[in-house]
């Protein structure tokens, strides 16, 4: 009996064993990197606007690395259909690849029909396998995660009404921008997206280690600075906007789980949420050391600053309150009473908006007066708000769309249908839209605060986690 228990065991380790080596796969739906190497994906966009409704169907991408061999980089076959992607730039594949240098890109094609009024008809083939050479030929590095961008003719694809051949290019890389790009955190591919607000395009990529979740930016820290939370390894990292790199990296020793950070007064601090172990943690930026911890109580999620009132808010999901914070001696001065399971947090006009996730309310806190106003029942499972100049928005990630609130209402005022489960809120003031983070569709959803409707998303291709916007 007990020789047959210990067979059982041998057998479920070497089957857990040869399940976590599959090639490719990572958790949380990423994909696993190379230890020599890094990451590459693909997207395409059309190059004009109004076009005929083609549909291609690509059987295999590859890319040529420097020893000769072409490697894949999709697992399974691709439909890209022209009326679907309109003015967007979609993602098209992602994978894993050894460090070198890679020169060309080859798509096979399976079939290509023509969608019309008429009816769909398919289409002859001109040519079933087109190369593109990658100019300055790629390199990629350890950790890296670099993105190529195709464009697609679609107009010159179709000559005859009968026959296609796709017409392809690759789009050089741009200058890296520091003004008018959201920056998006994506933890399960160890990669910073960066977003063109004026397109709604992605345009580059940053292979950031210890799965960012965060990102955050600093006004009086050196120029162009960029913070991002990296819980996978400890961290916190500092990123060169205009280099487009990490250039420093602070290690948190004594940590549990870190689940959330706020930059403080004049950006020179920040303070990281340590949920396994209940603490709040200052980390000194310029010298990058902690200087500072106390405990705060059970489950603390989420930390913001108050910038009027010179305190910290965080949020106790198991303690179910929040508390305010001395951003000197982290000391706890104010506690707040909640309901179930507090998590993202918003400052507005003297009060404090707190997310009641277990309640499915979100509690409006007088500050001034340090009382209660009013708890406001709203869509199921809200995590996240975001506070704009006439009204409040509430992630429901249970709901799968927004609550928007406005001042001296009763209950919400508008519901904002998404679909998915949305999370993160970033608002792009330039552009006068607000970018929420859609974990279960793996991209950026865009919402127009006047209409308060969806107008467009932003594929990525992975669960995408903290925004931030350099405008």
């Amino acid at each position: 009996m007990a020789s047959g228990i210990r067979s059982l065991l041998a057998c479920g380790l070497l089957l857990l064993l040869a399940c976590g080596c599959v090639p490719g796969s990572a958790p949380g739906g990423g994909v696993a990197r190379p230890r020599d190497g890094g990451l590459l994906s693909l997207f395409l966009n059309l190059k004009q606007g109004r076009v005929p409704d083609l549909e291609m169907r690509i059987s295999a991408i590859e890319i040529l690395s420097g020893n000769g061999t072409w490697l894949p980089l999709a697992e399974h076959a691709i439909t890209l259909r022209a009326g679907a992607i309109g003015g967007s730039r979609i993602f098209v594949a992602r994978a894993p690849l050894a460090q070198g240098h890679y020169s060309r890109l080859r798509l096979t094609l399976s079939a290509a029909v023509l969608h019309d009024p008429s009816g769909s008809r398919p289409l002859a083939l001109r040519t079933a396998v087109t190369e593109l050479p990658i100019h300055d030929a790629l390199f990629l590095g350890r950790g890296d995660s670099r993105s190529l961008f195709l464009s697609w003719d679609v107009q010159a694809s179709l000559t005859d009404n009968r026959t296609f051949g796709p017409v392809l290019s690759l789009a050089p890389r741009l200058k890296n921008l520091i003004a008018d790009v959201a920056y998006v955190a994506c933890p399960d591919i160890d990669t910073v997206y960066m977003i063109r607000t004026d397109k709604n395009w992605v345009y580059d990529s940053l292979g950031v280690a210890g799965a960012p979740s965060y990102l955050f930016t600093a006004p009086l820290a050196a120029a162009e600075s960029l913070y991002a939370l990296t819980p996978g390894d400890m961290g916190v990292k500092r990123i060169a906007a205009a280099a487009n790199r990490v250039v420093e990296t602070y290690r948190i020793s004594m940590a549990g789980r870190l689940t959330h950070m706020a930059l403080g007064p004049r950006g020179q601090r920040a303070y990281i949420v340590d949920r396994q172990r209940g603490n709040i943690l200052r980390l000194d930026l310029r010298s990058g050391n902690i200087d500072r911890r106390a405990r705060l109580g059970y489950g603390p999620v989420y930390v913001i600053y108050l910038e009027k009132m010179n305190l910290l808010a965080v949020s106790l999901s198991l303690s179910q309150s929040v508390v305010l914070v001395d951003p000197e001696t982290l000391a706890t001065v104010r506690t707040i009473s909640t309901s179930d399971r507090p998590e993202g947090l918003a400052a507005w006009r003297g009060f404090l908006y707190i997310a009641e996730t277990g309640s499915s309310t979100v509690l409006r806190y007088d500050l001034e007066h340090g009382s209660a106003a009013r708890r406001i029942p709203v869509g199921f499972s809200p995590r996240r708000i975001l506070a704009l100049d006439d009204a409040i928005y509430v992630a429901d990630y249970g709901s799968a769309s927004l609550s928007v609130l406005r001042p001296g209402q009763l209950g919400i005022a508008r519901n904002i249908t998404l679909g998915g489960r949305p999370l993160e809120l970033a608002d792009v003031r330039g552009r006068k839209l607000i970018y929420v983070g859609n974990e279960e569709e793996q991209a950026i959803s865009i919402v127009d605060p006047v209409t308060m409707k969806p107008v467009g998303r932003i594929p990525l291709g992975t669960r995408p986690a903290g925004i931030t916007v350099m405008q």
